[in-house]
């Protein structure tokens, strides 16, 4: 059987064993799309990275996400994960120390990355677009039921908005930290919705530097939850400076976003959001990663 090299990284951490860990194979050409799912069966992760060649014009290089069970169109730890990986082993021109910029090919568009090399440290920046935001205040019946929360622990003063994912807001850290959620009921109700995971998040936090504390399900896409979800922290950016949360400085917002903590992975996300003419223009997510395990895994030549 042949084999291929694989890697394990936490992402938006540099503690071993916090954040979110994401598998990733640095050099995923030869690999069909049965091995890359199977591959990210065997590691049991929320997502796995896989880097290509890119396909379109204007794109330096092209990730693919799995998840144990799906493809998925966006995922930021392992895309801080894969990047990492890569300046680790000093590819596509980043052997050495400085900053180096990527246009992402990804089912979600060709994407912006920013790596910064510096010794001993590795920082990556995604760009991701700007959602625009569905009101979904009806749905918070349903959610009662799912998350087993009362009514009175939803933060009134922002309402519960939608794009891919929901986002709901409620009033305190501990309902976060206490919150039972009802795995089966979520993925019924994501699905039945057309929605792709469940955000909910607090203006209460850990840490005095932070501006949100947050916990994300998406037992639809096979992750019951997530520890650290950077494709979930960019919109929620976007929507924090739309309902008067945030406020720009100079034509920027820029803060930090906690998850994990609940999940005794302790993670932190930072988000950076432009504005211009009073509206946001661009957002990048981004962090720090380690790499945990690095190794090679037998593939199955009858899965080609």
């Amino acid at each position: 059987m042949n084999r291929i090299k694989i890697k394990q990284v936490d992402a938006f951490t540099l503690t071993p064993y916090t954040g979110n860990p994401a598998g990733v194979v640095v050099d995923a050409d030869r690999l069909s799309d049965v091995q890359m799912q199977s591959i990210a069966r065997e590691m049991s992760l929320s997502e796995t990275a896989f880097i290509l060649s890119s396909s379109k014009p204007g794109a330096d290089l092209r990730v693919r996400w799995f998840t144990p069970t799906n493809e998925v169109p966006l995922c930021g730890h392992a895309t801080i994960a894969g990047f990492h990986a890569l300046a680790e082993e000093g590819k596509f021109g980043m052997k050495g120390e400085g900053k180096f910029s990527f246009n992402l090919e990804t089912a979600s568009g060709v994407l912006p990355v920013e790596v910064v090399k510096t010794q001993g440290s590795i920082a990556i920046m995604l760009g991701l677009a700007i959602p625009v935001f569905e009101k979904a205040s009806p749905l918070k019946i349903d959610l009662l039921r799912v998350l087993n929360i009362t009514i009175s622990e939803f933060d009134t003063d922002i309402p519960i908005l939608k794009h891919d994912y929901l986002y709901v807001p409620v009033k305190r850290l501990h309902t976060l930290f206490t919150m039972k959620p009802n795995f089966l009921s979520i993925a019924n109700f994501l699905t039945s919705r057309k929605l792709q995971g469940l955000c909910v998040y607090t203006l209460e936090t850990i840490e005095r530097e932070s501006t949100v504390h947050s916990r994300f399900f998406a037992p639809n896409q096979g992750i019951n939850e997530d520890p650290v979800t950077g494709s979930a922290h960019g919109p929620l950016g976007v929507l924090l400076f739309e309902n008067g949360v945030l406020k720009a400085a100079d034509g920027s917002c820029v803060f930090q976003g906690e998850q994990g903590d609940a999940m005794g992975r302790r993670g932190r996300v930072r988000v950076e959001l432009v504005v211009a003419e009073g509206k946001p223009a661009s957002v990048r997510i981004g962090g720090n990663a380690v790499t945990v395990l690095e190794g090679e895994m037998l593939l199955n030549d009858s899965t080609v």
